[in-house]
């Protein structure tokens, strides 16, 4: 199975590559009024709007670097009615592509990790790095994006 990798802080993660839609170059977001710590903004992406999330800011506190190496994952993510929907993720340093077997991840606590030939690599879990208030956020971002398509 495929990984895409990048960094939070000094911890290498990794994501099914079969999730990721599309790994985009940064791009001006537009703020979401209200929205909580964690959410970057939206973009328009192919005619609809895209909620975006900072993981360094999610997992670290801080907002991620803008760097040539940093990113939006833009990765298919089933919201709480089911359906999947896009999401982007910034992410920094999501460079590159590694072969792993699920089964060569192991539990460390609360994380699953897998020997790498760098360290360890640790899977992103995106469900544990949401909160509630995350949670809601997209589920009205979402059900707004399927109203505001039906009154098209």
């Amino acid at each position: 199975m495929l990984f895409l990798t990048f960094q939070l802080g000094a911890d290498r993660y990794a994501l099914e590559a079969a999730r990721v839609i599309e790994v985009l170059a940064m791009v001006e977001l537009r703020k979401i009024a209200g929205a909580p710590v964690g959410t970057a903004g939206e973009f328009d992406y192919r005619g609809a709007a895209v909620p975006v999330l900072d993981l360094c800011q999610l997992a670290l506190g801080r907002s991620s670097n803008h760097r040539l190496s940093t990113r939006i994952l833009l990765l298919h993510h089933e919201s709480q009615s089911g359906g999947l929907r896009p999401l982007g993720l910034i992410a920094e340093h999501a460079t590159e592509l590694v072969a792993k077997h699920l089964g060569e991840f192991t539990s460390a606590g609360d994380t699953l990790v897998a020997p790498d030939q760098r360290g360890r690599l640790r899977l992103l879990q995106l469900d544990k790095l949401l909160t509630d208030e995350l949670r809601d956020l997209l589920a009205v971002f979402y059900l707004t994006q399927n109203l505001n398509a039906d009154a098209v």
